[in-house]
């Protein structure tokens, strides 16, 4: 009986042998598969114009130095502290593994582990935390294989790469620079040891959440070196400053936020389009991609830090005050405003350094700002809201559509003046008007109810005079307006036909257009009446460097647009630059000392929900909005476009124009240039004898006027010009 008995121990023993070393050639085959996988955990970087590095995409970020990158003292104290036999033994410490299986059957469930650093890289391989002893078997086989297959130096590489060392950093490369901002070379003796210290249990030794027990883990490892006569001087006080750096450190602290993404809009952008070409796959587990944009790195880094300083300014100096305007709790436009909040992904939250751009924005007021190249529709900037955090994601550039006030005006103008309706000295009679419809009388009203009688087109714009806007729109006539605006931002019929109401509020801005529509609509004034597709990407490779996406004809954004559209003509565009010279010089930009070239126009919505200022200037085209993402709050009566948004472009403008280098050499794309011509700055017509006040305008082909001004300048001049208005 007992030799039965031992004939089926010792049976079952060589079985168990079999069946084990079955598992090692098993797991030596998924070796190089294994560790291929394990290294696909690679950032993927995006770049800017220039090659500079903008920020990177990943949730696993691992370190891939080479063997020399390490330095002797790191590796020796790495094998002192977790292996010291490991380049004698073959994988695995068989007294410590035969006392951990005997305490684990001895106590019914799995308590005790020893691991050598081979075991250690399995079970980073293996990527599973279960605790069983069919989980140390598993490791046990791979640490067999990974010695069968690897010499032990790449072994050791291979974990001083991949152990995970707490806060989100993967290998001591990428802990080096979380805990100590340094390379690996460049650590002191002490700041190894700490290092060491995590990689048997890195969250427990955290010397961020645990200082108290890190501290005593790294006096042990020193009091066995200075016994072990490994290490002779007492590193008591530099230990002491290194633990005053951690207490000042947020326990919570990760390499995701170390990070500090300084453009996470263009982040997400690249984020959501790189799942658009994958969407089968994990970007965040795959990486490895190059991802080449086109904004402008040293500016578009600093404009959260821009955009959070301006919005607590304008605030603070009352120019803006949050205003309850009404319950809009049922209105289409809070639904609108609901369903944004609801579709926002918390795809980067831990990826932004959010103490870096100082405490949050209470208040919710946000600001939309982006900037394309009229001559390439590159976006050189693009920054959708006050702060990107969890809750705040929703890229306004592109995602949200607001009434634009009188900003859109210029595209209002450039239509008239294109069909010969107007030009540039044409008289408008600005007074009061009553429209009558089903609904009752529609007054459109000019700011402060100021009226200024008989002025010209020029002036008319400048100061943005409703009434003028109004009738231009009626005489231009509903249907052509609708042609011209499906040029400048509907091409596509069914977008048109879902955006497009058709009544005379649109000539002051009750459309609801997006910031990148915006500056694109603009952008025409400034390339020849011509608008370009905007893109962001310009290409993507991986990591073998192989592109696996070149922008051609992609339409980036969605917008349903062409490649190039042609808006109006070259002489048009031309004069809308110079009419909105003078919007833009009384707007507010100037008073940031920008002295560049500035075309542009203001708006503000009813009730002072939405604030604008959109300009151009040679090699830009920008769009600023401002106000609150729920429509039932407005910014106060202060808040006018040339004393809010006018200035932050021009705070903009003028880092851009310092970063990027002067712009007084650049020159507006056109081909064909107006007719310049004198005219009498009183009756818009050719100088008469009499006239005091001649001046330049420019003028399409056509539209030059041939009479003579009849007016005797010593009278009365307006009450003889309203014989003769528009």
């Amino acid at each position: 009986m007992i030799l039965l008995s031992l004939g089926a121990i010792i049976s079952l023993l060589l079985l168990g042998m079999i069946l084990f070393w079955v598992g090692v050639i098993t797991r030596e085959s998924e070796l190089k598969e294994m560790i291929s996988l394990f290294y696909n955990h690679q950032p993927s970087v995006i770049y800017d114009r220039d090659g500079k590095k903008v920020s990177e995409i990943f949730a696993k970020k691992t370190s891939n130095l080479e063997w020399d990158a390490y330095p002797e003292n790191l590796k020796k104290i790495v094998l002192l502290v977790e292996d010291r036999k490991f380049f004698s033994h073959g994988g695995i410490n068989y007294m410590s593994l035969l006392r951990a299986i005997f305490v684990n059957i001895t106590s019914f469930r799995f308590k005790q582990g020893a691991s050598t650093i081979t075991q250690q890289l399995a079970r980073i391989l293996l990527d599973d935390r279960e605790k069983s002893l069919v989980r140390k078997i598993k490791e046990a086989q791979l640490a067999f294989a990974l010695e069968y297959s690897y010499e032990k130096k790449q072994i050791f590489l291979y974990y001083l790469n991949n152990v995970y060392l707490g806060h989100g950093a993967f290998g001591f490369a990428s802990a080096a620079e979380f805990y100590f901002k340094k390379t690996p070379s460049e650590l002191n003796t002490e700041e190894m040891i700490v290092l060491a210290s995590l990689a048997s249990a890195p969250n427990r030794f955290s010397p961020l959440k645990n200082p108290d027990l890190s501290r005593q883990r790294v006096n042990a490892i020193i009091h066995s070196f200075r016994e072990d006569q490994i290490l002779k001087e007492n590193p008591k006080a530099k230990l002491d400053e290194i633990y005053l750096s951690f207490h000042m450190r947020s326990p919570g602290e990760t390499v995701f936020g170390n990070r500090k993404d300084h453009s996470p809009y263009v982040t997400e952008h690249v984020r959501k389009f790189l799942n658009s070409l994958y969407p089968d796959s994990n970007i965040y587990e795959t990486g490895g991609f190059s991802i080449y944009t086109t904004v402008s790195e040293p500016v578009q880094a600093e404009l959260p830090k821009i955009v959070k300083n301006y919005v607590d300014n304008v605030q603070k100096n009352g120019l803006v005050r949050k205003t309850r305007l009404t319950d809009n709790k049922n209105s289409s436009e809070t639904a609108v405003f609901r369903r944004y909040i609801q579709d926002l992904s918390p795809a980067l939250e831990l990826f932004i350094d959010t103490d870096s751009f100082g405490g949050q924005n209470e208040s919710g007021l946000q600001v939309a700002l982006v900037a394309v190249d009229p001559s390439t529709g590159e976006i050189l900037l693009m920054h959708g809201g006050s702060e990107f955090k969890a809750d705040n994601q929703l890229d306004r550039t592109t995602a949200m559509k607001r009434q634009t006030g009188s900003s859109i005006k210029p595209i209002l103008y450039s239509a008239a003046i294109e069909t010969g309706l107007i030009n540039a000295s044409s008289r408008i009679l600005d007074a009061p008007l009553i429209y009558r419809n089903q609904t009752g009388n529609w007054m459109p009203e000019n700011i402060g109810n100021q009226y200024d009688g008989d002025i010209s087109v020029r002036l008319a714009l400048a100061k943005s005079k409703n009434t003028a806007a109004v009738q231009i729109a009626e005489k231009l006539g509903i249907s052509k307006i609708q042609d011209f605006f499906q040029k400048y931002f509907f091409p596509d019929l069914k977008v048109l036909s879902s955006r497009f109401r058709g009544d005379l509020s649109l000539a002051l801005g009750s459309l609801e257009i997006s910031p990148l529509e915006m500056a694109l609509a603009y952008s025409a004034f400034a390339n020849d009446g011509v608008i370009k597709r905007p893109y962001l990407i310009q290409k993507i490779t991986d990591r073998s460097g192989k592109i696996v996406f070149e922008r051609k004809s992609t339409d980036e954004f969605g917008l349903k647009v062409p490649e190039e559209r042609k808006v109006v003509s070259s002489q048009v565009a031309e004069i809308m630059i110079d009419l909105l010279h003078g919007s833009a010089n009384s707007a507010g930009v100037r008073s940031t000392g920008y002295r560049g070239e500035v075309a542009g126009k203001t708006g503000t919505t009813n009730d002072n929900r939405d604030n604008w200022f959109v300009g151009v200037k040679p090699g830009m085209s920008m769009a600023i909005w401002l106000g609150y993402d729920d429509p039932s709050y407005g910014l106060g009566s202060s808040a006018l476009g040339g004393t809010v948004a006018a200035p932050l472009w021009g705070t903009v403008a003028k880092i851009f124009e310092t970063a990027e280098g002067s712009d007084e050499r650049r020159k507006y794309s056109i081909s064909e240039h107006a007719i310049s011509a004198t005219v009498c700055e009183e009756s818009g017509k050719l100088p008469g004898p009499s006239c005091k006040h001649p001046r330049k305008e420019l003028f399409k082909n056509g539209t030059v006027p041939s009479e003579v001004c009849p007016l005797n300048h010593g009278t009365d001049v307006k009450r003889e010009v309203l014989r003769n208005v528009f």
